[in-house]
C-alpha cells in the first residue's frame, strides 16, 4: 500500500492531535499543519473563543506554537462565514445565488493554499469521532479538491474494546498531553481545567460526571457533546519535537455563561522534551476483526462440510419466472414505494446502457412529481465487473445530495438479456415519507467499516408505516459489504494459505462491517440478508453457502450478558446538542460484539438468509453481504420489497435458502 501526503487539521485539541498519530502508524506522511481561526477583533486584537459549529477556537493563540513543536509547516486562515447549514449531514451547492458563505467553506482556499505549497499532498486527516456535523463538511471540502479524507477515530467508542474511555487510554499510553482548557457542562467546574484529559485520575472524575448527567455511549467521557475542550502540549517522539509550557502564573481562569470556564494562557513558550515519553510504534491500532468475530472465524475453520439441511433445500417452483420480470419496465408494491428493473437496447456499450436508463428513471420520476433524491436503494448487475468504473462515474452524476442510496453491485451474466450489459433496480420512498427518510454516508477511512467513496451510502432508514411518523420503527437498507481492511481500503483474505480458510476471513469480516453500519444505524434486529458469492476453482457453491450460514447463524447466537436495549431514539449527533439544532438523544450502543442482540424475539431464531452465486464482485471480493434490518421488534416481511425483487431476478442461482416458509417462497 502506497503511503499518502497528509495535510492534518488541527485545532489544538487532543483528538486532532492523536489523529495525526495514526496516520504516520498507516504508513502515511504528514506534509503540513492546517488550522482556522477567529478574525481579529475591530482593535486587531485577537478574539479569545467565538461560537463556531464547525472549529474549535479556545486556545487558538497557542496553535502558532505547534509548528516549532512539530516540526511541520503550518498555514492559516481566518474563519469566514457563519454556521448557514446547521444541518447534520453537509451538501454544498456549487453556484447557487444568494446563498451566504457557510464557514465550512474557509476550508478551500487554505487547502489550495497548502497545496501550491506541497503539490504532493493527496489527504486530509481530521479528528471526528462521533460528529457526523464535522466530518461531513471536512469530507465534502476534502473531496471535492481531490484529496482522500482520514477519520481514524472515527466511531473509537464503539470499537474494541467498546469502552467510553479508551480514546483517552490509548492517548496516556502513549504519552499525549492533553490539558483541558475549557469546561461547559457535563458537571464539570473549573477545578478540571488544566488537568491532563489521559491521566487516570482525570478520566475516572470525567467518567462519574458522565454517569451523572450523561448517557453511556454519548461521547460525554471525551467531551464530544462539548462538556470540555482540551489543548494538547506534548506527545511522542518522532511526531512531537517539543513540549508547550505554560506556567503556573500564565493561566488565567475566565468565568463564563452557565457554568462554563475557560483559562487564558498567557505567554506560553515552546521547550525540548525532558520527560520520557513512549514513540508511534507503541500505538495500539484496533484490531482488524473483534474477539467474537475471530472466534466465529476459528469455529467455521474447525468444522467439517455437512450435507446440505432440509430446510435450505430450495423451491425453485416457488419462486417467479425472472424472464418475465427482466421483461417488465416498471413494477409497483405498497406503501414502501416503487421498485423498477429497467434494460435497455442492444448494440449499446455498458456506459451508454447506464446512460439511458438513470436518464429514463430521472423522467419517470419527474412525471410523477418525485425524483432522483426519493431513491433509497439500488442494485447495479453487471455483464462484466470490467464496465464497473465506466458506470460508476455516469450512476454518481445523478445523485449529488449528501445521502445517496444505499447500493449493491455485483456482475452475474446469465441473469441479464443478451442484449444487456447491465441493469439497475431501485427502490423509491414516496414524497409522503421523505421527511423521516436517514442515512449514514462515511467517505473518510476510518478502523471502523470501508469508507463509501461518491455515490453510495452505508445504510438509508425509511419508515415502515405509511406517514413514517417519528415512533415507527425504521426499515434499514444496507448496501452491500465486502471484506475491505477499513483502515486501508485494500481487500483482506486473512493469513489463512488455504482458499476455504481465506473466503471464511472475508466472510466474517465482511459480516462484520454490514453488524458495525447497523449499530450505527440502531438496528434492533436482522430481517433478512443476501449473501453473494463467487466460487472459484476450488470450492463448491455449496461449501461456500455452508461457510456463510455459519457465520450468519453465530451472528444470531443469544449474546452472553448482552446489555438491554434501550427505547431512545436514534440520531443523536454530539454537535446536535452542543449547539441545540436539531438535537436528539442518544442509545446505549452495543458492545457485545458479533453476536450482539440481534434477534427480533427472545428466541434466539436465525433470520432468513439466501446464498446467491454470481461470476464477480467488485475488487474481485469472494463475498458480498447485504443486509436488511429494523430499529423496531417485528416487521411485515412484505415491507422488504427489493430483497423480492432480486430473489426474482436471481432464482437460477440460488444456492441456499435458510429461514423457513417465507424463506423459500417471498410470494406468500
Amino acid at each position: 500500500m502506497a503511503g499518502l501526503k497528509v495535510v492534518a487539521l488541527i485545532s489544538g485539541g487532543k483528538d486532532s492531535l492523536f489523529s495525526i498519530l495514526h496516520c504516520i502508524a498507516n504508513g502515511h506522511e504528514v506534509v503540513a499543519l492546517a488550522n482556522l481561526h477567529p478574525p481579529l477583533a475591530p482593535d486587531e486584537s485577537a478574539v479569545e473563543d467565538t461560537d463556531s459549529f464547525m472549529y474549535q477556537t479556545i486556545g487558538h493563540a497557542v496553535v502558532p506554537l505547534f509548528e516549532a513543536a512539530l516540526g511541520l509547516p503550518l498555514y492559516r486562515q481566518e474563519i469566514a462565514g457563519s454556521a448557514v447549514n446547521q444541518y447534520r449531514q453537509y451538501g454544498y451547492l456549487e453556484g447557487a445565488q444568494g446563498v451566504d458563505l457557510d464557514e465550512t467553506e474557509s476550508l478551500i482556499p487554505l487547502l489550495i493554499k497548502i497545496k501550491k505549497e506541497h503539490p504532493d499532498i493527496n489527504a486530509v486527516s481530521t479528528g471526528a469521532i462521533l460528529s457526523d456535523y464535522q466530518r461531513t463538511r471536512v469530507e465534502s471540502v476534502a473531496l471535492r479538491l481531490g484529496f482522500t479524507p482520514l477519520s481514524y477515530l472515527w466511531q473509537w467508542p464503539n470499537l474494541p474494546p467498546h469502552t467510553d474511555s479508551s480514546l483517552l487510554e490509548d492517548m496516556a499510553a502513549v504519552g499525549q498531553d492533553s490539558r483541558i482548557v475549557k469546561v461547559a457542562s457535563g458537571g464539570l467546574d473549573e477545578s478540571f481545567l488544566w488537568q491532563n484529559v489521559a491521566d487516570p485520575r482525570t478520566i475516572a472524575r470525567l467518567s462519574k460526571a458522565a454517569g451523572r448527567f450523561g448517557s453511556p455511549g454519548d461521547g460525554a467521557v471525551l467531551g464530544e457533546g462539548g462538556e470540555y475542550e482540551t489543548l494538547a502540549v506534548g506527545g511522542p517522539p518522532p511526531l512531537w519535537k517539543a513540549g508547550i509550557v505554560v506556567t503556573d502564573e500564565s493561566r488565567i481562569v475566565v468565568p463564563g455563561e452557565a457554568g462554563s470556564s475557560t483559562l487564558r494562557l498567557v505567554s506560553p513558550v515552546v521547550i525540548a522534551q525532558t520527560t520520557p515519553c513512549n514513540s508511534v510504534g507503541t500505538l495500539r491500532i484496533p484490531p482488524l476483526l473483534e474477539e467474537s468475530t475471530k472466534r466465529t472465524l476459528e469455529n467455521i475453520a474447525a468444522k467439517k462440510d455437512e450435507k446440505e439441511p432440509r430446510e435450505a433445500e430450495r423451491q425453485a417452483s416457488d419462486l417467479p419466472d425472472a424472464k418475465a420480470l427482466r421483461r417488465a419496465r416498471v413494477a409497483h408494491s405498497g406503501d414502501g414505494g416503487v421498485s423498477y428493473f429497467y434494460r435497455t437496447s442492444p448494440g449499446q456499450s455498458a456506459a451508454a446502457q447506464m446512460r439511458a436508463i438513470m436518464d429514463s428513471l430521472a423522467t419517470e420520476f419527474s412525471e410523477a412529481g418525485t425524483g432522483m433524491a426519493n431513491i433509497i436503494y439500488a442494485s447495479i448487475i453487471l455483464r462484466d465487473m470490467a464496465d464497473f468504473a465506466a458506470i460508476n462515474k455516469i450512476y454518481g452524476g445523478y445523485f449529488m445530495e449528501p445521502i445517496p442510496p444505499a447500493r449493491a453491485t455485483l456482475a452475474c451474466r446469465d441473469v441479464l438479456p443478451d442484449d444487456c450489459s447491465v441493469m439497475v433496480g431501485v427502490t423509491c420512498l414516496p414524497n409522503t415519507h421523505m421527511h423521516a427518510r436517514k442515512g449514514l454516508h462515511v467517505q473518510s477511512r476510518s478502523y471502523w467499516a470501508p469508507a463509501n467513496i461518491g455515490p453510495y451510502s452505508q445504510a438509508v432508514s425509511v419508515p415502515t408505516m405509511a406517514g413514517g411518523t417519528d415512533d415507527s420503527p425504521d426499515l434499514v437498507y444496507v448496501a452491500g459489504q465486502i471484506p475491505l481492511n477499513p483502515a486501508s481500503m485494500e481487500l483482506s483474505c486473512g493469513e489463512s494459505s488455504d482458499t476455504r480458510g481465506q473466503f471464511a476471513h472475508q466472510a466474517v469480516l465482511a459480516l462484520q462491517h454490514m453488524v458495525r453500519i447497523g449499530r450505527c444505524t440502531r438496528v434492533n434486529g436482522w430481517i433478512a440478508a443476501i449473501a453473494f458469492v463467487v466460487k472459484g476453482p476450488d470450492e463448491t457453491a455449496f461449501s461456500l453457502a455452508q461457510t456463510a450460514y455459519a457465520a450468519w447463524r453465530a451472528l444470531h447466537a443469544p449474546a452472553q450478558n448482552a446489555d438491554a436495549q434501550t427505547d431512545e431514539d436514534e440520531g443523536f449527533d454530539v454537535w446536535d446538542l452542543t449547539h441545540r439544532h436539531g438535537g436528539y438523544i442518544a442509545r446505549k450502543p452495543e458492545r457485545s460484539g458479533m453476536a450482539a442482540g440481534y434477534q427480533l424475539s427472545t428466541k434466539a431464531a436465525t433470520p432468513p438468509l439466501w446464498v446467491v452465486e454470481v461470476d464477480a464482485l467488485p475488487r474481485n471480493a469472494s463475498i458480498e453481504w447485504v443486509g436488511y434490518g429494523t430499529t423496531g421488534n417485528a416487521l411485515d416481511h412484505a415491507e422488504v420489497e427489493h430483497l423480492r425483487y432480486l430473489l426474482r431476478v436471481f432464482r437460477d442461482r440460488i444456492v441456499m435458502a435458510i429461514g423457513g416458509e417465507w424463506a423459500t417462497n417471498p410470494e406468500r
